[in-house]
């Protein structure tokens, strides 16, 4: 399936808005472990960012896809941390199963991202 910049940008804002949730969730429960005070601020700014992407998609893939690719791959970074974190607690298969879908959702968005910045400079660029 290939992603339209549309398509795109309803994705970022859908799990913006998804994470924003979590990490309020997170957030309140902060005053049990300070941990989850970190981890909670962490979630709501990558929140933060996807909605900053999605509101302003086609202009980043022109001016700034490599802004795209570094939020992904700390995203991508974030989530191997915080798996390895969990591994306190024991080795769980559904938390390798979530790690696995979680960077394979990151590898997606960031080859489309690549795929749709190529194709977007290339038609501006285009004489009309």
């Amino acid at each position: 399936m290939k992603e339209s910049v549309g398509s795109l940008k309803a994705y970022f804002i859908v799990v913006s808005v998804l994470g924003m949730i979590g990490s309020l969730t997170t957030l309140r429960v902060s005053s049990v472990n300070p941990l989850f005070l970190v981890i909670g601020l962490i979630e709501l700014g990558f929140s933060v960012a996807y909605l900053y992407i999605g509101i302003t998609l086609r202009k980043l893939l022109v001016k700034s896809p490599k802004l795209l690719n570094s939020i992904l791959l700390a995203s991508m970074a974030y989530q191997v941390i915080t798996f390895l974190l969990t591994l306190l607690n024991g080795l769980q298969i559904g938390l390798v199963i979530r790690l696995a879908i979680a960077l394979l959702l990151l590898w997606y968005l960031l080859t489309n991202v690549k795929r749709l910045s190529q194709e977007v400079k290339s038609n501006s660029a285009a004489p009309e």
